[in-house]
């Protein structure tokens, strides 16, 4: 069934069996007017729900925030207000984001050729999947984009930048959660022939993954940013993760038999089972709270 999320082409699977259906639903957002796709197919949710859904196999990321997570065009908004203030800085501007959010990094791209900058795919990642998403014909970026993702290319690359002058660029990089070996953590830590400088600008289009190693190499290279005089840009950025009243929204539609909370820490599926408390389900009766490579039978 067709979502969304922060990949395009995002989709929820079903497994029907003669006692129902089993839906998996993990990663997924109910973004009525994405940038990219079409809405999701809540008529179809619907008939799903209609025809009997044995277990609903959920995400439980953003169980905790309460109302409607906000739609990719908010990001794009919040991207190009930024951005756009930039338009007569002659300092660097430099923007990381999920390699694999094609509609965050076409918004960014648009963004820097609208200023009058050249958008710079670097990283390994980032050429995979721009160069794909546009060969597929989901996406088609500013013709002054260029993209290279060879280490001693993209080095080649950042020789000429700075040779021709920071202000006609705005490269658009790997690493935005401090990943050893991205653009972001050698630029960082000076390790690359591009180099910053007091005043250079650095925007994180994406938020922190919640883990602790994630969390330590992100304040790592803040830190290591700021020491190179760096302004710090963060939080231009909605998540990929339904909240609490799409959550809602998706059980009223579904009304499955069982729910078995997913795709986070025991925190976060726990705090589901008290979610769907609320709506009638009790936990080891219709609500089940299990590990990887746990195993239930339901009937």
């Amino acid at each position: 069934m067709r979502t969304q999320h922060s990949i395009i082409d995002t989709v929820t699977p079903v497994l029907h069996t003669p006692h129902g259906a089993i839906v998996y639903a993990c990663d997924f957002k109910f973004d009525r007017t994405p940038v990219i796709g079409q809405p999701p197919d809540f008529a179809r949710f619907r008939q799903i729900g209609k025809e009997g859904v044995l277990a609903l196999i959920v995400e439980s990321t953003y169980i905790h925030r309460p109302g409607r997570c906000p739609s990719e065009r908010i990001a794009r908004d919040l991207v190009r207000d930024v951005i756009t203030s930039f338009e007569d800085d002659k300092k660097a501007v430099i923007v990381s984001t999920f390699s694999s959010h094609i509609s965050r990094v076409k918004t960014i791209a648009e963004c820097a050729h609208e200023i009058g900058r050249k958008p710079v795919f670097l990283g390994r990642s980032m050429e995979k999947y721009s160069v794909t998403a546009e060969q597929m014909k989901f996406v088609s970026f500013p013709e002054t984009s260029s993209v290279f993702g060879n280490r001693k290319t993209v080095d080649r690359v950042m020789r000429r930048m700075m040779k021709e002058g920071k202000e006609k660029f705005l490269p658009i990089v790997t690493g935005h959660q401090g990943e050893p070996g991205s653009i972001l953590t050698r630029l960082a830590a000076g390790d690359t022939p591009y180099q910053l400088s007091k005043g250079d600008k650095v925007l994180f289009s994406a938020n922190i993954i919640p883990n602790p190693m994630n969390i330590g190499n992100r304040f790592r290279i803040s830190q290591q940013l700021r020491m190179a005089g760096a302004r710090i840009f963060e939080d231009l950025h909605v998540s990929g993760h339904a909240y609490q009243e799409d959550h809602y929204e998706f059980l009223q539609m579904l009304n499955p038999q069982h729910i078995i909370p997913a795709h986070a820490d025991m925190k976060m599926t726990s705090g589901y089972v008290d979610f769907a408390g609320d709506l009638g389900y009790t936990l080891d009766n219709d609500a089940h709270l299990m590990r990887n490579g746990h195993r239930i039978r339901v009937s």
